[in-house]
């Protein structure tokens, strides 16, 4: 393959677990820059052959000037997006072989919320060298979008397997997306209307991790977040995620992260008078708008 070239990539606008009400439509001619969105419920996008389904867990790359028109498919339209710059991001796409202005499927995708949260996180911060960071992180989207695109190839799934496949998938984003909320093996077999071994065992094949052990990563990662980008208590992060306790919240955070919560944000974090969401939107442009949850979102993204 060819040299990648070394130009930064550079994120303009972000967002994480948006939701809007049905009937809710984009229609807009390119932004000029590439936007990427991942669909964590069914859309339908229109592209130059006409309309698509875009299924839950689906995503597409726009290109700077290409049309963008989509839309929920029968419900809100739901998704994580990035708008993004880099005179090597049309080169890197092509490097992964991942498609332009065309529907996708992942394998699985709860990486791609987790890596545009790191991404906030930095551009939020700002700490040293942090433009590189983000660089390294959308290369890293980009690698794994390749990675999931051909394990979804490889994993061709027929019948009641690949019915599975989209229920699991659909049950990780619904998981992933609500840390808050007390999730257990047996409620979540029983979204998927499987026993707890087989819910467990199919998770285990399609993700290569326990569902347990993928929600404590989410989870760890969701509280390092907030400790160094919100004034939230510890206790309040503690809840904020899901944990049952702060005493237990404490312990594990220690035992994955080397240091207590308190100590990680001290040592991380940096002081603010804004309380931000877990949607929050980070652009260059440090508007009251985009900065502050309260305020009404824009509309068009």
């Amino acid at each position: 393959m060819p040299p990648i070239e070394s130009t930064l990539l550079h994120v303009a606008r972000l967002g994480v677990g948006w939701e809007h009400e049905e009937g809710f439509l984009i229609d807009r001619p390119g932004t000029g820059d590439f936007l990427f969105i991942h669909f964590t419920k069914p859309a339908i996008v229109t592209l130059e052959d006409g309309s698509v389904q875009a299924p839950a867990n689906s995503c597409i790359l726009f290109t700077p000037d290409h049309h963008q028109h989509y839309r929920g498919d029968g419900c809100g339209l739901s998704n994580n997006w990035i708008h993004f710059l880099g005179d090597s991001a049309e080169t890197l796409a092509r490097h992964h072989a991942i498609p332009l202005n065309q529907i996708f499927r992942l394998a699985q995708a709860g990486f791609v919320p987790a890596l545009i949260n790191e991404m906030r996180t930095e551009i939020h911060r700002k700490d040293p060298h942090y433009e590189e960071m983000i660089d390294l992180l959308l290369r890293q989207l980009f690698l794994q979008l390749q990675r999931h695109i051909e394990l979804a190839d490889r994993k061709r799934l027929s019948g009641r397997q690949a019915e599975l496949a989209v229920l699991i998938g659909e049950l990780q984003t619904r998981v992933l997306g609500n840390l808050d909320h007390p999730w257990t093996i047996e409620e979540m077999a029983r979204e998927v209307h499987l026993s707890r071994s087989r819910f467990m065992g199919l998770y285990r094949e399609f993700y290569d991790i326990s569902p347990i052990e993928d929600l404590i990563r989410a989870r760890i990662k969701h509280a390092q977040w907030l400790l160094t980008a919100t004034t939230l208590s510890v206790g309040q992060v503690a809840d904020e995620c899901g944990f049952g306790s702060l005493y237990h919240f404490s312990r594990l955070f220690k035992k994955r992260v080397g240091s207590s919560p308190s100590e990680f944000a001290s040592k991380f974090g940096k002081a603010t008078s804004l309380s931000w969401g877990r949607n929050e939107t980070i652009t260059d442009r440090e508007t009251t708008s985009d900065f502050m949850p309260h305020l009404k979102r824009p509309a068009a993204r």
